[in-house]
């Protein structure tokens, strides 16, 4: 897809998720095929045949997250009008994984992608006539049935001019292209009919009125399921200045090459007549680097040596825990990029997807689609696109985590905010002070006078919450008098607290566990036994393993919504 495709050496990191709680039920019981995208949403995923040689093979694939994945590439063989597999050994091995994930996910459509930067060059020829275009599609047909996929992707880069060196145009390309949908479109139709399934056909058009203006946008729009947009590659190795991928937005400052944006590319297929819910919007899992940069501007707009694509998945192992660069966020464009050792690095993180995620689900586009998945091992950006399309308001609470559930309800019922607009931070300790508010706000926030204590301001937003709490005897003060708002929770001290708040809800609170199962039972606070074993008893809190229960570790805000919903529900 993008156009220097960069076959890096790969392996699938799997982590492991250290859990705060010990494992909760309902996170063993999730079933990751549970969260196919809701409605008709499209979420794409171009999956490449070359990357089962670096390690990256379809099980590894997060099929859960996704609605299609078009496998890349599909050759022509002009003299035969027909399309084949060009690693055919390798390719057949793929696409039989291919299919055995989708028995494993139901609702994941299996699409075969033609063409690509590689193998554009014969579209024109098997487009030029209509005899050509019926053998064509015919084949196409044949293949997809033949290798038991869902439909055929059309990859032409591109229709009248650009692609490849040696790629074969036409002047009437713009016309045949879509003479060529319209035909793959009858012939899928009939043998949906035939074998009573439907059958999908969808194109990848690139970003911007160049080629807008080589198709008939309205037409194609009307033929196919949807375009896939690829709305990358603006900037890239072929400038003269090293400059941003895929920017969101155009920046402000003055630029010494054209500019472009995500947002321009997705109104130019708008105003040409491509109706919002025909788009998929495509993101790039990957960046460029750009060497022998200059030092102005951190890099940004300079002339340089030589440029080279790089995945997400090296960014994270290689550059971005490394102190040597800098990183950069372009307030105007909306993506990231790094600096150092004379190197410029324009690329995408989770804020970046997720900004590009949510104008797409404002402006009510079909879905979101990504090139390619290899190129983040560990569907980092993946996941943020996909949490923000369907809603999520956090974008560091993965569906997968164990307490997603926790946080959704504590969030819904306005117990707890972000740490900032789209972070929840479910690993930062919850204080003195942000526990009386959550109780505070679970009461739908009662009138309280002035705290009693020093150390809590009248402007802090925990101020009535901490008034109340010390009034009703939930939580206490030191015996200095003050109450220390700003003091890490330990998880003795917060089922403390929560035993307190229960009874004075008038919850039953008199089960009690021995907690004989606990190594480290003996180092509970005296104050803290009744309500600890209460707290295990009730299944609110687990040890942090099997056999420690760890009371003095400081609670984490996930453990504490996690906890609260177990508790109020």
């Amino acid at each position: 897809m993008n156009r220097i495709i960069i076959r890096i050496l790969c392996t699938l990191l799997i982590l492991s998720a250290i859990l705060l709680l010990g494992t909760p039920v309902s996170a063993e019981n999730r079933n990751e095929t549970t969260y196919p995208p809701r409605g008709d949403t499209a979420v794409v995923g171009y999956y490449a045949g070359w990357a089962s040689y670096q390690g990256f093979t379809p099980d590894k694939i997060p099929a859960h997250l996704l609605t299609q994945i078009n496998y890349a590439f599909a050759d022509i063989d002009p003299d035969k009008n027909t399309i084949f597999l060009p690693y055919q050994s390798q390719d057949q091995k793929n696409l039989s994984a291919l299919r055995t994930l989708r028995k494993k996910h139901p609702h994941l459509k299996l699409l075969i992608a033609v063409g690509g930067w590689d193998y554009s060059v014969y579209f024109s020829d098997i487009a030029s006539t209509a005899a050509r275009r019926r053998a064509f599609a015919q084949n196409c047909v044949d293949f997809i049935v033949t290798h038991q996929l869902d439909g055929i992707d059309l990859d032409w880069e591109y229709p009248v001019s650009g692609g490849t060196e040696g790629t074969i145009h036409r002047p009437q390309d713009k016309q045949n292209f879509t003479l060529l949908l319209q035909e793959i479109r009858s012939a899928l139709d009939r043998q949906g009919k035939k074998d009573g399934k439907t059958y999908y056909l969808t194109i990848a058009g690139g970003a911007g009125n160049s080629y807008l203006n080589q198709i008939e946008p309205k037409a194609v729009a009307g033929i196919v399921d949807h375009i896939f947009l690829m709305a990358y590659d603006l900037h890239g190795p072929w400038d003269t200045y090293a400059d941003l991928n895929a920017p969101l937005y155009q920046p402000k400052e003055s630029s010494p090459q054209y500019k472009a944006s995500v947002s321009d590319s997705i109104k130019a297929y708008l105003n040409r007549g491509v109706p919002a819910d025909k788009l998929v919007l495509g993101i790039p899992l990957y960046g460029y680097r750009y060497q022998g940069v200059k030092s102005q501007n951190q890099g940004l707009y300079s002339t340089f040596s030589s440029a080279a694509s790089i995945s997400y998945s090296t960014l994270e192992q290689t550059y971005l825990n490394n102190t040597a660069y800098q990183k950069r966020y372009h307030k105007d464009a909306l993506v990231p990029y790094l600096y150092g050792n004379r190197t410029f690095i324009s690329y995408e993180d989770a804020q970046s997807i997720a900004a590009k995620a949510e104008l797409a689900q404002s402006l009510g586009l079909a879905g979101i689609g990504f090139w390619e998945l290899s190129q983040d091992k560990n569907a980092v950006l993946i996941e943020s696109a996909c949490s923000t399309f369907q809603g999520d308001p956090f974008i560091d609470v993965k569906k997968s985590a164990w307490y997603y559930d926790a946080v959704q309800f504590v969030y819904e019922q306005q117990f707890m905010n972000g740490t900032s607009a789209r972070i929840f931070s479910p690993n930062r300790p919850v204080d003195r002070g942000m526990l009386a508010a959550i109780l505070y706000r679970a009461e739908n926030s009662p009138a309280a006078g002035k705290a009693p204590f020093p150390d809590v301001s009248r402007s802090s937003y925990y101020h009535d919450a901490v008034t109340w709490a010390a009034g009703e005897a939930i939580m206490t003060g030191y015996d200095n008098g003050r109450f220390g708002p700003e003091d890490p929770i330990t998880r003795e001290q917060l089922a403390t607290v929560l035993h307190r708040y229960a009874r004075w809800k008038g919850y039953h609170t008199s089960n009690q566990d021995t907690l004989n199962q606990y190594s480290d039972r003996a180092q509970i606070s005296l104050y803290a036994r009744e309500a600890m074993a209460w707290a295990v008893a009730e299944g609110l809190l687990n040890g942090r393993t099997a056999n420690r229960l760890s009371p003095g570790e400081t609670a984490s805000r996930a453990e504490c919504a996690e906890i609260l919903m177990r508790l109020l529900q």
